[in-house]
């Protein structure tokens, strides 16, 4: 049997009567428009209640089933959240009375979070230990705390009750700075309620409209206004959402308020009213509070004016006038400040009467000391020996009274040969073995070097010069051993 050529072969003989093939690519085209528009449809609709709730049972049996296969333990991550909370549940911190307490404590800080409450506990626990072991570690390594060591175990009982103490202290601060934000953002809380109640909005209404008004600026004000809100919705007493807030706050305005309200529930007087006139008295407490601020201020600066101020003050307006009398007074004492002069004159050669000009010096250093030391006659600089004869080798044992020269330099007592000269050549060698000196009274000791008439000499340069010049000198006779 020979088979059929493609070419001649027609659909139509297979089909149905009265159906063509145009029939065949409609009705399929139809199908398909159909079935992808009940998928789109199935894909964006939303679930039932039972549909979910099948889905969630479906769900929590593959991750039970799938946890009973994994045999393997998973590793649990350490954090000092986990420690922390690991610490307080072995000792049943959460369940003492303290915790109970702590609540409300923490609640009026604004700290809601069961973290907040772990780690409040955790330092109320662990903050002793850690100040007083810290204190005696630097007792015995550091020593940066002047502690006597006989007070340190009575110093790390003290840093142990500051560490129970801090955590409370910490707290109290937030609370305070809390309550000063919520008293500064009341009076316009009261404003936007009285807006919306006169609106026409419910209590309700008005809380949760007034919380996101204010959630930018009073953020504190705002929450506190939501939990209320929240509470007035499921509690079944209204009245216990207002004493929630009212002990969240502890505040005497926020009870005023919440009297205001309660009383307008249970008496229906009217809401916009009420609250129009604690606005008032609020923004007026508000006013007083800052005008008994700006009068406090003069007594609070009288203290550091005082302290800082005032002594600045004298010193710029009184120094320059005590400089001046104390130059007055020294000037007096000095005979007027001036030196005795000696005038010389030199007579020309011829013709006479040709004066070269005067020649103007001092006469002595005794008139220089006598205006320095302020006195008449100062006492002159003295040297004084234990004994006028010595054997070369022995010490030398001089007393020196150099008060006088108390504004000159460099005093220095040397021990050198009768013969030697005044004036000082080579420093360096003509004062070896020289002893320094300062301008007062005392002892020194020289070693006697060569045999043969000697002079002890205290030099010093003065203090309107460059070279060494001899206040004093003694003379002793050194003798070979």
């Amino acid at each position: 049997m020979s088979a059929m050529p493609v070419s001649d072969f027609a659909v139509e003989q297979y089909l149905p009567f009265g159906l063509g093939l145009g029939d065949i690519i409609s009705v399929t085209a139809g199908l398909a428009v159909v079935t992808t528009f009940f998928a789109i449809w199935q894909a964006l609709r939303t679930n039932t209640a039972l549909e979910r709730r099948m889905a969630q049972i479906a769900d929590k049996k593959e991750a039970m089933r799938q946890a009973a296969i994994t045999s393997r333990r998973q590793r649990v991550r350490m954090t000092p959240s986990s420690v922390m909370r690991e610490l307080v549940m072995r000792f049943d911190l959460l369940r003492s009375k303290h915790a109970t307490d702590s609540r409300l404590t923490l609640a009026r800080a604004g700290l809601r979070s069961r973290d907040a409450m772990i780690r409040y506990l955790f330092a109320r626990v662990s903050l002793p230990l850690v100040f007083a072991l810290g204190f005696l570690l630097d007792s015995y390594t550091l020593h940066l705390l002047p502690v006597p060591p006989q007070y340190r175990m009575l110093a790390a009982a003290g840093c142990g009750v500051f560490g129970y103490f801090a955590p409370g202290i910490y707290i109290q601060n937030l609370t305070t700075k809390r309550a000063k934000r919520l008293q500064l953002g009341l009076p316009d809380a009261l404003d936007l309620m009285v807006i919306c109640a006169e609106a026409g909005l419910s209590l309700d209404a008005t809380l949760v409209r007034v919380s996101r008004e204010l959630e930018n600026t009073w953020e504190e004000l705002a929450e506190e206004l939501g939990i209320t809100a929240a509470e007035l919705t499921f509690l079944p007493d209204r009245r216990q959402a207002f004493d929630n807030l009212a002990a969240r706050t502890d505040m005497s305005s926020i009870r005023g308020v919440v009297n205001t309200l309660t009383q307008t529930a249970k008496f229906g007087t009217p809401l916009a009213h009420s609250l129009r006139v604690l606005a008032a008295e609020f923004r007026d407490a508000r006013m007083f509070k800052a005008e008994e601020k700006a009068a406090r201020l003069p007594a609070l600066m009288t203290v550091p004016m005082i302290l800082f101020i005032l002594p600045t003050l004298f010193i710029v307006l009184m120094g320059p006038a005590a400089l001046g009398i104390i130059d007055t007074f020294n000037r007096g004492n000095g005979g007027g400040g001036t030196h005795p002069v000696t005038v010389t004159t030199h007579s020309g050669d011829q013709g006479g009467g040709i004066t070269a000009p005067p020649d103007i010096q001092a006469t002595d250093r005794a008139a220089d000391e006598t205006e320095q030391t302020g006195g008449g006659n100062p006492t002159p600089a003295t040297l004084t020996l234990s004994q006028t004869s010595v054997a070369v080798g022995q010490e030398l044992d001089v007393s020196f009274d150099a008060r006088s020269l108390s504004n000159d330099f460099d005093l220095r007592v040397v021990l050198v040969p009768a013969t030697a000269p005044d004036t000082v050549g080579d420093a360096n060698t003509f004062f070896t073995g020289a002893k320094p000196i300062t301008a007062t009274e005392g002892h020194v000791s020289l070693t006697a070097r060569i045999a043969g008439p000697s002079e002890v000499r205290l030099y010093y340069v003065p203090h309107n010069a460059t070279t060494f010049a001899v206040a004093a000198r003694a003379s002793v006779d050194l003798t070979a051993k």
